[in-house]
């Protein structure tokens, strides 16, 4: 069987470097990952896009999509600020989201790669069971801001890390051992002493921060992305396994592919 690894890095730039590697998974914990998987989670569908300015396929899929973003700086007046405490608290009925973010970037230089994912605290069990399932080399991107590292993503990958340790996987090379021996303390409350986690406060989102810090490993979404969109492979592998027709004998036939 081959050796199965797990490496942590950061930056979107650093997807580039991700050649022969199977799994991406890219975690942007405050704000967008947990945004996109609290969606998911909603049933709402999900799209992900730089600018609105380049989503203009995303219409030729889905009417009227909601259009929101969890950018503190956004200058863009047709885009609302949409973090994941204001999606579940939301009423109405929940339609599809395009979500703008510059993690849709990194989304999209780390498919030309592998396979990508993308998770924060809610997801982390998840993320690890479908990852472990499906691929043998796998890396943890933390988004980071602005160009540098933020503390909140790196601790969420080496949290992410020690879960697929756990399921067989090596830790490959000096900086993925160092930073699991920092944060493998679970202790998500970390989390919101980070610099990205005062200036929500400082800008009057501390709600969003209380909802991350408060919802930690609690859906069972493994947040998928493919051709701009985002989807939960296993919920689609259920599904497909409703809609097989049953044999005489009542024994459903296999589901196939991934």
């Amino acid at each position: 069987m081959a050796k199965r690894i797990v490496r942590i890095d950061a930056l979107p730039e650093s997807a580039w470097r991700c050649s022969g590697y199977d799994a991406i998974v890219c975690v942007d914990v405050l704000l967008s990952a947990t945004t996109i998987v609290t969606a998911l989670a909603h049933g709402r569908r999900v799209f992900s896009a730089p600018a609105v300015g380049q989503a203009s396929w995303v219409h030729s899929r889905v009417k009227d999509p909601l259009v929101v973003t969890d950018a503190l700086d956004s200058s863009d007046d047709s885009v609302r600020f949409g973090g994941p405490f204001w999606l579940a608290t939301a009423g109405g009925k929940p339609g599809a989201l395009l979500h703008v973010s510059p993690l849709a970037e990194m989304l999209a230089a780390a498919v030309r790669r592998a396979r990508v994912f993308v998770a924060c605290l809610r997801n982390l069990e998840a993320t690890a069971n479908e990852v472990s399932v499906h691929h043998q080399r796998v890396v943890i991107l933390g988004a980071g801001e602005a160009g540098e590292v933020c503390s909140e993503d790196q601790m969420v990958a080496s949290w992410l890390a020690v879960h697929l340790q756990r399921r067989g996987f090596e830790l490959e090379g000096r900086n993925t051992a160092d930073e699991v021996d920092r944060w493998r303390t679970f202790d998500p409350s970390l989390v919101g002493l980070s610099r990205s986690a005062e200036r929500l406060r400082a800008r009057g989102r501390g709600a969003e921060v209380d909802f991350v810090l408060g919802h930690v490993d609690d859906v069972s979404v493994a947040c998928a992305y493919a051709d701009g969109e985002l989807r939960d492979p296993a919920a689609a592998r259920r599904r497909l396994q409703d809609e097989l027709p049953t044999p005489a004998w009542g024994i459903p036939l296999p589901a196939l592919g991934r």
